[in-house]
């Protein structure tokens, strides 16, 4: 096994288990093959025999792996079911920004197009709240504010199925996405393209609301990459 997929030394079976429905989903273990026995695993992951016992009884539990006394441990039928909320939970930063991407593209087109005075007034109305709460280094209220526009964009887009599949996708990213901002940077930033793109929308210009979803998420994940924050 690469030396990459080893797991560090202060890490919880947790990170076992992560690594190992990592494996499964890019086909490294396929569905019912055998994984090595404890000794060898334990020494390719980097980890004592106690951890990696721990987390083969979570994978265990959660049908991901298929212990069989005298015969060894093999990855079970149903180990790619995984529930999306567990999926997204352990997404990295790079592919929640790339999700977004793929879901606020059509979503602002389309909000240009359908918007009524009303969602405008909605979002506009997040948008002061967003301001008011970094005026005062409120996270809390910054971040929800934020996703109360991005949600508003997206009910404005009048698609009940792009609006479900977003607000779910909201729902699991929204709390990881948050612990990445303090109260310092939302109160230096002097952004402008929510702004912006809330007059596109209003305006219905469709492709110019493209180019600013595109620039503020681009944006957004190079700031946090370099500042941890979004």
């Amino acid at each position: 096994m690469p030396s990459e997929l080893r797991v560090q030394r202060n890490s919880l079976a947790q990170q076992v288990v992560d690594r190992v429905r990592a494996l499964i989903a890019d086909g490294t273990y396929p569905i019912g093959e055998r994984l090595p026995a404890e000794g060898p695993l334990g020494e390719a992951f980097g980890v004592g025999r106690s951890t990696l016992r721990e987390a083969m009884r979570v994978l265990a539990s959660r049908g991901i792996v298929d212990v069989r006394h005298g015969d060894g441990t093999f990855i079970a039928a149903g180990a790619l079911h995984e529930p999306f909320e567990e999926r997204l939970g352990r997404a990295g930063l790079r592919d929640l920004y790339e999700a977004r991407l793929v879901l606020e593209l059509p979503l602002a087109e389309l909000a240009a197009q359908r918007r009524t005075s009303r969602d405008v007034a909605t979002m506009r109305k997040a948008l002061k709240t967003r301001a008011a709460a970094a005026k005062r280094g409120d996270v809390d209220a910054y971040g929800n504010a934020d996703f109360d526009f991005h949600l508003a964009v997206a009910r404005a887009a009048k698609n009940a199925a792009l609006f479900d599949m977003y607000a779910a996708f909201v729902d699991v990213a929204k709390p990881a996405l948050g612990t990445m901002i303090d109260a310092r940077y939302i109160q230096n930033e002097r952004d402008t393209l929510h702004d912006a793109l809330c007059d596109a929308i209003a305006a219905g210009d469709r492709s110019k609301a493209r180019r600013l979803v595109r620039s503020h998420l681009q944006g957004s994940h190079e700031n946090m990459e370099s500042n941890r924050t979004w």
